[in-house]
């Protein structure tokens, strides 16, 4: 069985701010990966901004496990994150979870 399957949480999540939102989601994002590349458990935390329409983001996450990004997602930096990005969005982000296939 493969290890990295088993013991990596990969979550990507895209979102578009609103018109004239964009500078207060990209700081919140940049503020909150921060925050969770300091957790335990944390393995990757990347923010991407789309070259063809800069209000849209993309976040990449990868964690050791479920229960550490659950952890970080009840704590304080993710209750400041959403109160910084309330209403913000176009719509609300739906992050969606990924098994790794192969990777390099």
């Amino acid at each position: 069985m493969d290890k990295m399957k088993n013991s990596n949480l990969v979550i990507m999540t895209t979102a578009e701010a609103k018109p004239g939102k964009k500078k207060i989601v990209q700081k919140a994002l940049r503020d909150v990966a921060k925050a969770a590349r300091a957790q335990s458990g944390c393995i990757e935390y990347s923010v991407f901004r789309s070259a063809e329409n800069p209000a849209v983001t993309v976040n990449v996450e990868r964690w050791a496990s479920k229960a550490e990004r659950d952890t970080f997602l009840a704590g304080a930096d993710v209750k400041k994150f959403a109160s910084a990005v309330s209403g913000a969005f176009v719509e609300s982000p739906q992050p969606t979870s990924y098994e790794v296939l192969d990777e390099g």
